[in-house]
This record gives structure tokens, C-alpha cells and sequence, in this order.
């Protein structure tokens, strides 16, 4: 992918992670919202996470070496796992 295009789809994944971010703060101003919504907010979050992690990636210049620092457990696990499948082939 030429670098142009891996800096866009980066700041592309930012955007959705800020526009998820801005989503998660106005639903979480209304506190019945927030209570009964609560599972659907920590997705928001998670999703924000994972598309901040996805542009640190496509960012990087060793994608590979770079999925050793996720810190959300879940997506770090399945692109090790990617990586392993890789290898094995």
C-alpha cells in the first residue's frame, strides 16, 4: 500500500475513533441513558480502541513488531493469532 494511502486510512480510523468518542460522551450526559445503555457504551469504547490500534498499525513501519504493544487483550490476541497462521504457512 503506498504510504499516502496507509497515512489516510490512518487518519481515517482516528476520525471514527473520535466520532465514536463524541457519540459516547452525549449518550453518557443523560444518566438514564447511560444506565440502561451501559453494555452498548462500553462497545463504543472498545470500538474506539480498536480503530485507534488499527491506525497505529497501518501507521507503523513493522506492523508485526508493533501488535506486541496492543493493550486491548482481545484484538491483540486475534491478530497474534493471524500472524501465527501466517508463519505456519
Amino acid at each position: 500500500m503506498p504510504p499516502q494511502l496507509r497515512a489516510q486510512v490512518a487518519v481515517e480510523l482516528d476520525q471514527i475513533r473520535e466520532d465514536l468518542e463524541e457519540i459516547g460522551v452525549s449518550l453518557c450526559l443523560d444518566e438514564e441513558v447511560m444506565q440502561r445503555c451501559m453494555k452498548h457504551l462500553q462497545r463504543l469504547d472498545e470500538l474506539g480502541q480498536r480503530s485507534n490500534w488499527l491506525a497505529e498499525l497501518v501507521r507503523a513501519e513493522d506492523p508485526v513488531a508493533r501488535v506486541e504493544d496492543i493493550t486491548l487483550n482481545s484484538l491483540a490476541q486475534r491478530l497474534r493469532s493471524e500472524i501465527r497462521t501466517e508463519v505456519q504457512e
